[in-house]
């Protein structure tokens, strides 16, 4: 009985082995099939949330609806419009840094990006490293514009009537440390001369005191100046931006203007987080690229004072780093306190 219940046992545990192993085989045989019948999702899977580190209804915000519109129906997911603003732009893009690098979450800049690295003294995200480019959408041109009262129809003019009034004519600018102060800072280190900066929060209450006559001058978005350049209201000398603007065709660039080192514009784009896969950032570039190219989106963009213009990933973040690097030049030479 022994023998016999050994061999019992001798065959079930030869039974219980086999099975052991075909239960290995087969989840062996599982491990290789499944990655062939379930492929990886491609991108995009879900909704995209583009993050505008601004208020609701600003530039940055009419720049994004467009094109969201098109990467949605190019694309297959929505492409939400989201906003997280405060601190100019800082917490939203620190959201968006340390967001994951999947290409689900991006951010919507412009100016106040580059600007930022170059006026505080330090940010919770570094500008360069945490991010990746995505690509250029559109420029909106920024002009230099004084009141009429003021005896300068060129830029040669009023340089020459700054110089003979040290420290009386007058700038007045969104804020300090915002891209339209610097700008002014730019002319008067570039040209020698000296101005009183007058800030102010926002480009609608400063316009609205330069055309009071309380200011001299400002540098503004386009958008913002033209309905009072046309009324007459405001006088525009030159355009800060490489080219000329559609929308003021006769008003010569500063370079054309004798002073080329003065360059502005306020450039948007999207950014992801650094290390989202060049794959996915290849496709959103590509489906932004397609978009541009549509007459009806350049013509919506036109309409809002705004010249449609893309770039590759690479070339946006170059843009970036030699912006970051001319603004803190800038507020280095004119010694502006850091934020």
């Amino acid at each position: 009985m022994q023998a016999k219940g050994g061999g019992v046992n001798a065959v079930s545990a030869g039974f219980f082995n086999a099975v052991r192993l075909s239960a290995s085989a087969l989840l062996a045989g599982a491990a290789l099939v499944v990655p062939l019948a379930v492929p990886a999702q491609e991108y995009p899977s879900k909704p995209v949330r583009l993050m505008v580190p601004f208020a609701a209804g600003g530039p940055n915000d009419l720049v994004m609806r467009p094109i969201a519109q098109k990467l949605q129906e190019f694309l297959g997911q929505p492409f939400v419009v989201d906003y997280r603003a405060g601190a100019n732009g800082v917490i939203g893009s620190d959201y968006v840094a340390k967001a994951a690098p999947d290409g689900y979450t991006l951010l919507a800049v412009s100016s106040s990006f580059p600007v930022n690295a170059s006026i505080s003294a330090k940010l919770p995200f570094d500008p360069v490293r945490d991010f990746s480019g995505v690509g250029a959408l559109a420029t909106s041109n920024i002009i230099f514009v004084v009141n009429p009262t003021v005896p300068a129809r060129t830029v040669k003019e009023f340089v020459a009537l700054a110089r003979t009034r040290p420290g009386k004519l007058t700038y007045a600018s969104s804020g300090t440390g915002g891209s339209l102060h610097l700008a002014a800072e730019l002319l008067s280190l570039t040209s020698g001369i000296h101005m009183v900066h007058v800030p102010y929060k926002g480009a609608a209450p400063a316009i609205t005191d330069l055309m009071g006559g309380h200011i001299d001058s400002m540098f503004v978005a386009a958008p913002v100046a033209i309905p009072q350049i046309k009324a007459g209201r405001v006088r525009v000398l030159a355009v800060a931006s490489p080219r000329r603007a559609l929308s003021l065709a006769e008003t010569p660039t500063f370079a054309e203007a004798g002073f080329p080192k003065i360059e502005v514009d306020s450039r948007y784009g999207l950014l992801a987080p650094a290390a989202t896969p060049r794959e996915v950032i290849a496709k959103l570039n590509a489906a932004i690229q397609k978009a541009l190219a549509m007459s009806e989106l350049r013509e919506r963009y036109e309409s809002l004072g705004l010249e449609a213009g893309g770039s590759t990933p690479q070339e946006y973040s170059a843009y970036l780093r030699d912006e970051i690097a001319k603004w803190r030049g800038v507020v280095t030479a004119a010694k502006l306190p850091l934020q």
